[in-house]
């Protein structure tokens, strides 16, 4: 009852509200490529050989492992063995710089390398996701008639067309 009565409380609220949701979202920044960086690294310890996975452990991760945790904004860190490989993976805190925490890990990786046994070979993966993000969509065209008359179709019908799309960067 007491909405009902108070009318022009209501609505006025009402736009005011909704005003406010128009400002906020004309304000809402909006990118087409957002930077977006996984807070992971990963160091590979590779044997050219086959030697015993708890030998991989002793020697070459645990090592590794004690180096990599004096790193700063480290959130979390697993490793795993078997008898070609060891793997170590590092998850950052969000909001660490990523490339730093990239340099600061190849300078630790670095400085303990020459006591690992030289049998091991160790390397820092970082995941790229520029490559992830290089294409949003795959198109693919089917037809009769030859490969040369579907790519002539398609250039002179779906590509013009497709880049007439508000929003579309590039049709390759």
């Amino acid at each position: 009852h007491t909405i009902i009565r108070r009318k022009v409380l209501i609505s006025m609220l009402f736009i005011g509200l909704t005003f406010m949701g128009y400002i906020s979202y004309t304000k809402l920044p909006v990118e087409l490529f957002p930077n977006v960086e996984l807070p992971i690294l990963i160091v590979h310890v590779q044997s050219p050989t086959d030697v015993d996975p708890k030998y991989m452990e002793r020697q070459a991760i645990v090592p590794l492992e004690s180096a990599i945790s004096t790193l700063e904004g480290v959130a979390e860190i697993t490793a795993n063995a078997d008898s070609k490989q060891g793997m170590i993976f590092i998850s950052f805190q969000q909001g660490v710089n990523i490339k730093y925490a990239y340099l600061k890990l190849e300078q630790k990786v670095g400085a303990i390398k020459s006591s690992l046994t030289p049998e091991f070979l160790v390397n820092i993966i970082k995941i790229d996701t520029e490559e992830f993000s290089n294409g949003f969509m795959d198109l693919q065209v089917l037809g009769s008639g030859g490969v040369d008359r579907v790519r002539n179709l398609t250039d002179q019908y779906v590509t013009d067309k497709l880049n007439d799309v508000d929003g579309v960067g590039g049709v390759g």
